[in-house]
């Protein structure tokens, strides 16, 4: 278990880093914070969806960073090269499918090696989590 919680930090900070690193000269200051925020984000989602832990700590969580992923969706937007049309596809919603759409989309995610596919992806396993996060999100449900 340790060993689990010493990669998980470095999982983050690597996936920040290079993201940052791929538009530092190309976002401002509170982007870059937005983009960090977003990733964070991401990755603490995936950690309680494999755990099966989606509390309103965690669903409060990501609605917290929507500001974040407002900001980032348009500075991502302005970029050249920039995909412009989400990869998810929105015809039968449940909480499995859910899941799986984020678990399949978050492999994606650590694989890509271009910014601009990276940070679509990011942002489409954001919308997933606001979603889901709002599916669990219920009294009592710490």
């Amino acid at each position: 278990m340790k060993r689990e919680s010493k990669r998980e930090p470095n999982e983050l900070s690597a996936i920040q880093a290079s993201m940052v690193d791929a538009v530092n000269s190309l976002f401002n200051p509170s982007e870059l914070d937005a983009l960090r925020v977003v990733v964070r984000l991401t990755v603490e989602f995936r950690q309680s969806l494999e755990a099966n832990k989606i509390t309103n700590y965690v669903s409060e969580s990501v609605f917290s960073g929507i500001d974040s992923f407002t900001s980032l969706v348009h500075a991502y937007g302005v970029i050249a090269g920039a995909e412009a049309h989400s990869h998810l596809k929105w015809k039968a919603v449940s909480v499995s499918s859910l899941r799986r759409e984020f678990q399949s989309l978050y492999s994606r995610f650590i694989a890509e090696e271009t910014f601009e596919k990276r940070c679509r992806l990011l942002l489409d396993l954001f919308k997933l989590q606001i979603a889901l996060a709002a599916m669990a999100y219920d009294c009592g449900n710490d």
